[in-house]
C-alpha cells in the first residue's frame, strides 16, 4: 500500500500521530507501507528538528519504507545553512525561527553545527520526484506540456497556477503538496493535492493510494497560533504594510485565544491597506 504525506512544516506532533495511523491501518490489512513524503519538512511549525530526525530514523516496521522528496523550503534551508546565497528575506525570517528547534538563534548560529550539518546532508540527498508508473510524486507539481524527463527543478518545487489550473490529463496522476487546499485534500482529473496547511489548520493529510483508488487519513491537532501570526506578519512585511496598534491587537487577541483565525483575518482586512 502506498501512502503520501503532504507538507509537514515543523509539526512533528502531527507527523507522529499520522504515522501511527498509517502503521495501524497497514497492519490491519496485512500490507507493507511505502510512505512518500512530498517535502517541506522545515519552517513555520515549532519542531523542524524533530520532523527531520523522525524521517532519518525511518519506519518502525521493518517491512515499511520511507521515500522522502525535497521541497522548496527544504531547499532554502540547505542554502541558508551552507552558503547563505539565494535566500530571500522572507525565507531568512522563517529560518531564524526554524533553528530555535536546534537550540540556536540568530546570534548563536554556527553553520558547522553538527545537527544542522547532519540534516543538510540528509536533505541534499533527497530526490525531487518519485514515479511508480501510475503516480508521480513531487513537491509542487509539473509543467504541463513538458515530459517528465525534461521537467526542471524550479517547476518541481515552486510551480503553482500553470499546473493547478491545467484542466487536461497529464503523463501521470500527480500527487503533490506545496499549495494549501484548505483542511481537505483535493482530487481532480490529473492530480491529488495533499497540502492541508498543517501549521495553520492543525490537519496533516496522507493520501492512501491503492491502484486508481484514493482515500485519506488525517492527523488532527490544534492550529499553531504562533506560526499563523508569524506568517501574517511576514505577509504584511512583504506587501509593505505596517503593523499598526490595531493590527497588533488582533494578533494579541488571537494568540490569547480570545478570537479565532477567521475573526483575526477579518480584522486584519479592515486595517491592513
Amino acid at each position: 500500500m502506498t501512502y503520501a504525506i503532504g507538507d509537514i512544516h515543523g509539526r512533528a506532533d502531527l507527523l507522529d500521530q499520522l504515522l501511527a495511523s498509517i502503521e495501524a491501518q497497514a497492519s490491519r490489512i496485512g500490507a507493507a507501507a511505502k510512505i512518500v513524503f512530498t517535502g517541506d519538512y522545515v519552517d513555520r511549525g515549532p519542531d523542524s528538528y524533530g520532523v527531520i530526525e523522525r524521517l532519518i530514523a525511518g519506519p518502525k516496521r521493518p517491512e515499511d519504507r520511507f521515500v522522502c522528496l525535497r521541497g522548496n523550503h527544504d531547499d532554502l534551508f540547505i542554502k541558508a545553512v551552507t552558503t547563505g546565497v539565494g535566500v530571500p528575506d522572507w525565507a531568512w525570517d522563517l529560518f531564524w525561527f526554524t533553528i530555535r528547534s536546534y537550540g540556536l538563534d540568530r546570534d548563536t548560529l554556527n553553520r558547522n553545527d553538527a545537527k544542522l550539518r547532519r540534516h543538510v546532508a540528509f536533505l541534499e540527498t533527497l530526490p525531487l520526484t518519485h514515479d511508480d508508473g501510475t503516480n508521480l510524486f513531487v513537491h509542487a507539481g509539473i509543467r504541463p506540456g513538458v515530459s517528465i524527463e525534461d521537467q526542471i527543478e524550479e517547476d518541481l518545487i515552486w510551480i503553482r497556477e500553470d499546473f493547478l489550473n491545467h484542466p487536461h490529463p497529464l503523463p501521470r496522476r500527480v500527487v503533490h503538496g506545496h499549495t494549501i487546499m484548505g483542511d481537505l485534500a483535493v482530487v481532480t482529473i490529473n492530480r491529488v493535492s495533499i497540502d492541508t496547511g498543517a501549521y495553520r489548520s492543525g490537519v496533516l493529510t496522507a493520501a492512501v493510494l491503492d491502484g486508481p483508488d484514493v482515500s485519506f487519513l488525517q492527523a488532527i491537532g490544534a492550529p499553531d497560533r504562533g506560526a499563523i501570526v508569524r506568517e501574517a506578519k511576514l505577509s504584511a512585511s512583504i506587501r509593505g504594510q505596517a503593523i499598526s496598534p490595531d493590527v497588533q491587537t488582533a494578533f494579541d487577541d488571537y494568540l490569547a485565544g480570545s478570537i479565532e483565525v477567521d475573526e483575526m483575518d477579518r480584522r486584519l482586512r479592515q486595517v491592513l491597506v
